[in-house]
């Protein structure tokens, strides 16, 4: 019996089969995201959004192969098996890095506060103490109490929609700028003396998609197929335009990484997913910080009623991640992120 005859399908398994390979083909396009930029080919980036739901039809695609040909389903298991790692950095279910240090010297958390709007996000931080804090979608106005009570002993910077906690002095901040006037997304630094080091904190808040739940349910539930497209089509300019603007913003971040006398710590809600042209950006200069530590599910936002991860903390290799968590209390539509580090003598 020949080797073809073994793998020989009806027709309905070669269709099958068909599909399963383009699937396959545009999942493997995500990695497009480390060469082309949103400026040069922005829908590659979309693919990154819907990386998850992709993953989750190829593991489909291989319950179908395992029950009507393992043959098959060895060949399409070993072409899926590339695919792991991008879902492994929203899902690390297991940790390969053995974490030998207990003790940490500084810890950091980011959190996506959402204005403040929900009752208990004041409580969250105040439980979860860390020793710098930053914090997006966070207005000096909505803090008083924080500033002036709770966290009174910290030394606190805020930029718009950024805000700074810290516990060590902070000698020297501002803004990071970008030519953009249209642009609502913010980023800043601050530099910390820690005693023995000094140490950059960047808080970033990269541009939001302003793609709100009614817009997504029109898409879904719309009986006319015009408005479902006219929907579509609103979803799709605003991505562009947001990816775009996230290029512009990252652009104006890197020199402060790059170029920085001290070791970095970034924090953001960065709008985006680690199958993204944006996470790549970033994870080409720093350390994904929970993924060098964490377990488990890494998603941060849940917003949409679909998990995905957007939030994050990166460090540079002047710092040891002994400990990461997701603190996973819904006050805002963001989960903070809390990292412990040792620093590098």
């Amino acid at each position: 019996m020949s080797i073809y005859s073994k793998f020989k399908l009806n027709y309905f398994n070669r269709l099958v089969l068909i599909v399963n390979i383009v699937v396959l083909l545009v999942a493997y396009c995500v990695y497009l995201n480390q060469v082309f930029t949103p400026s040069e080919i922005p829908y590659l980036n979309f693919i990154s959004i819907g990386f998850p739901i992709i993953f989750v039809i190829l593991l489909l695609f291989l319950a179908y192969w395992l029950f009507f040909s393992w043959r098959h389903f060895l060949v399409i298991l070993v072409l899926t098996a590339g695919l792991i790692y991008p879902i492994y950095l929203s899902y690390p279910l297991f940790q390969f890095n053995k974490v030998k240090d207990t003790t940490s010297d500084l810890s950091v958390l980011t959190y996506n506060v959402h204005g403040f709007k929900e009752e208990g996000t004041k409580e969250l931080l105040i439980d979860n103490k860390a020793d710098i804090m930053l914090l997006q979608e966070a207005r000096e106005g909505q803090q008083k109490r924080l500033k002036n009570n709770d966290f009174k002993d910290y030394y606190v910077e805020f930029y718009d929609l950024l805000t700074f906690y810290s516990k060590y002095p902070i000698i020297e901040t501002n803004e990071i700028k970008v030519e953009d006037t249209e642009l609502n997304g913010k980023a800043a630094y601050a530099d910390i003396d820690l005693g023995n080091d000094t140490i950059r904190l960047i808080n970033v808040y990269l541009e939001p998609m302003y793609i709100d739940k009614a817009l997504v349910k029109d898409i879904i539930e719309s009986d006319n197929t015009q408005q479902a497209e006219i929907s579509s089509r609103k979803v799709e300019l605003k991505l562009v335009k947001g990816m775009q603007k996230h290029q512009k913003q990252l652009d104006a971040i890197k020199p402060f990484i790059s170029k920085s006398r001290y070791p970095v710590i970034l924090g953001t809600d960065l709008n985006s997913t680690p199958a993204s042209y944006e996470y790549q950006y970033l994870n080409d200069y720093l350390y994904d910080s929970f993924i060098a530590v964490g377990k488990g599910n890494a998603t941060t936002f849940h917003g949409f009623k679909f998990p995905i991860r957007i939030d994050y903390l990166f460090h540079s290799k002047h710092f040891k991640p002994v400990e990461g968590k997701v603190i996973r209390k819904k006050f805002s539509d963001h989960y903070p992120v809390s990292v412990k580090y040792k620093i590098s003598e």
